[in-house]
């Protein structure tokens, strides 16, 4: 069966879309994931917590990592753990918490290798790009949350903005300027 004439043309509209929403290798630099970890690690000494810090990529993969001396040794796992379940969910951890419980939406997957549930896993959007997110462990969940809250906060405000989430406004209007760019090349306005 052939496709419809418009289905082909909605097809590659819609392909297009995709990518142009799609990251592009985009990252945070190793200059910018020092920086996190430096802010993390200020913030943790004014708290007297020793952390341990993780960023990861959009990809998950680990790009930065560091340890306070008498970091707590099962830090190390969860720091990591904490900051690819944010970039893998994209959301922080301290807000699966409540998803995973019995009848919730996302009962069961606390039981998934590698996903952490408790706060202090914080992802990182600029300009509606998923650009990696950070870990932190080694206090209570209340500490590990406001020392990654801190950091990103302190960023944002001494370098470019980060976020915890993609805003609906913006992800509106980057889709209303994809469609008005591929509408200008298909229709030739």
């Amino acid at each position: 069966m052939l496709p419809e004439p418009n289905s082909d043309l909605e097809y590659r509209i819609n392909a297009a879309i995709a990518r142009q929403l799609s990251p592009r290798h985009l990252s945070l630099s190793l200059t910018d994931a020092a920086l996190l970890a430096k802010y993390a690690i200020d913030a943790a000494d004014e708290a007297n917590v020793p952390i341990v810090f993780s960023l990861v990529d959009a990809c998950g993969q680990q790009r930065y990592f560091f340890s306070m001396d008498n970091a707590l040794l099962v830090s190390h796992t969860l720091a990591g753990q904490k900051a690819w379940t944010a970039v893998a969910l994209r959301m922080p951890t301290h807000r699966l918490a409540t998803e995973v419980q019995p009848g919730a939406s996302l009962y069961g997957l606390q039981n998934e290798p590698g996903i952490c549930c408790f706060g202090g896993g914080l992802p990182c959007w600029s300009g509606g790009v998923l650009l990696g997110a950070i870990g932190i462990s080694g206090g209570s969940v209340e500490e590990d949350i406001a020392i990654a809250s801190a950091a990103l906060t302190r960023f944002s405000r001494e370098q470019f903005p980060l976020t915890l989430a993609i805003t609906s406004s913006l992800k509106r209007k980057r889709q209303t300027e994809v469609i008005m760019s591929l509408a200008s090349l298909v229709f030739g306005h």
